[in-house]
């Protein structure tokens, strides 16, 4: 059974995806730090790289997006011949449509494309490419190649259309529908950027509820818990829209939807560098810029048979927990896995076959390539957006970036979180100190949300300060707001 979490109750919305109970993946989106993917600019050249095949665009963020020649149309629907250079098909200075498939990592810009695509949970619609794509899990061979032959015939030469598995049980009309909606919505776009000056946003996603939407919309049934009323409706009519069995529950709860399932100590173990097995072996998480390398050791496991079965025990354990850990801590690029060494081949086969079992039930492509010498296992796993680490952790201003502690953001969020599970309480005030910079983040500029947050918590805030750089904070006393004034003074 497949349950989906989704907090929304403070400002950092929050999405726990269970199966068969156990915590898969999480996403967290700040109000600040929310993803681009999808988004629409008019942007504009600034500089053209023909050593690189690719150029820079300006559209608006603080560094400017990469654009490869592959992701232009003008080079997609020409002959593809990777002869001719760059600036053959863009020029300096040039206005261009671009949509980021990458947000910005680290020190590199986002990556965008030129192929401006719009979806729907059948139906991908791609301008400014030649294609036809029809989804591999058909189960139907005939219907499969009908909607092939339908989405030849209705595309325009300069359209590529991707058919997914779900449209396997609707008619030509729903297709034609989903086409023509699709198609006009770009047109309207189109016409939009020509009455604005570059750098512009054209369109902008809902990249939360499209995300737990694409989240069901991968099974046929499951359970959604959301403690949000206005969501849940909105969800509640795409499930009644699109034909799913989601049972989709709005929860009042005092206490946080994530804390009520003890999904807030497992998230928080994701982000730890050290992961325990089951068998009381461990991994070792070091994510760079560069790649991300998991060590792989027996720590207690001793086991009770001869060393090599002992060795591949462990590291088949690893394999099943380092697929899972990728997926929910979003760690993507170059991955190494530096197993245990194993002296028989055929266990290194059986380690490569159960980690791709594992991974297959990952979102994200993800490529094996295979040991190295040394009995490294090389992965590569597509990067969309910031690992779970870079999203809700910055670089520490003590050790100066050799190790990385809780933004001020996060430790604020989860303050307001525990301070609204106290929201029924009786107590007439709550003293909590803090240091400065979450006293930032929580209050707002100027304290322009302390009001609001005393009216929700139903309690007057006391707030004192501790010097320091380190992001924390302590709930010192509930009580009368006299009595705490009295003690904080």
């Amino acid at each position: 059974m497949k349950k989906v979490i989704v907090n929304l109750s403070s400002r950092e919305k929050r999405v726990a995806v269970l199966e068969d109970e156990v915590l898969r993946k999480v996403e967290v989106m700040p109000p600040h730090q929310h993803s681009t993917v999808g988004n629409i600019y008019l942007g504009k050249v600034t500089k053209v790289l023909p050593g690189m095949d690719a150029v820079f665009v300006d559209y608006g963020a603080d560094k400017n997006g990469f654009l490869h020649r592959d992701e232009i149309p003008a080079y997609q629907l020409t002959k593809r011949d990777g002869k001719s250079p760059i600036n053959h098909y863009v020029k300096q200075g040039e206005k261009l449509l671009v949509q980021v498939s990458r947000d910005e990592t680290g020190t590199k810009g986002a990556k965008l494309t030129g192929l401006i695509e719009f979806s729907t949970d059948s139906l991908v619609y791609i301008h400014g490419i030649d294609y036809v794509g029809v989804s591999k899990k058909f189960k139907n061979e005939r219907l499969q190649k009908y909607w092939r032959e339908k989405a030849t015939e209705y595309k325009q030469k300069d359209e590529g259309l991707i058919v997914r598995t779900s449209m396997e049980k609707e008619s030509e009309s729903a297709f034609l529908d989903k086409l023509n909606t699709l198609r006009q919505l770009y047109k309207e776009l189109e016409g939009k950027s020509g009455t604005m000056k570059a750098p512009a946003l054209l369109y902008e996603k809902d990249t939360f509820l499209e995300m737990v939407i694409a989240e069901m919309a991968k099974t046929v049934s499951g359970q959604l818990f959301i403690d949000n009323f206005d969501a849940s409706q909105e969800l509640k009519k795409w499930v009644l829209t699109n034909g799913k069995e989601w049972s989709i529950s709005y929860e009042t709860g005092a206490k946080n939807i994530f804390s009520e399932r003890n999904l807030d100590n497992q998230f928080e173990k994701a982000m730890k560098k050290v992961v325990w097995l089951d068998n009381g072996g461990y991994l070792i998480f070091e994510e760079t810029e560069a790649f991300t390398v998991i060590d792989v050791n027996s720590g207690k496991f001793t086991g009770k048979v001869e060393k090599e079965a002992t060795l591949f025990e462990v590291n088949a354990a690893a394999a099943k927990e380092v697929a899972r850990q990728l997926r929910l801590r979003n760690i993507s690029g170059i991955i190494l896995i530096d197993f245990i060494n194993m002296e028989k081949p055929q266990h290194r086969l059986e380690i490569i076959d159960l980690f791709k079992k594992e991974a297959a039930k990952d979102e994200m492509r993800m490529k094996v390539v295979g040991f190295t010498e040394l009995g490294i296992l090389q992965v590569t796993r597509k990067r969309t957006s910031p690992s779970l680490s870079e999203t809700m952790t910055v670089p520490c201003p003590t050790c100066n970036g050799s190790g990385k502690v809780e933004s001020a953001e996060t430790v604020a969020f989860r303050l307001e979180r525990e301070l609204l599970e106290h929201r029924k309480t009786d107590d007439e005030a709550v003293w909590v100190e803090l240091s400065q910079s979450v006293g930032d983040v929580l209050l707002g500029e100027k304290e322009s949300y302390k009001a609001t947050l005393e009216e929700l918590i139903s309690k007057k805030l006391v707030i004192s300060y501790v010097p320091g750089p380190v992001h924390t904070y302590s709930i010192r006393r509930f009580g009368s707001y006299e009595e705490i004034k009295r003690s904080v003074k």
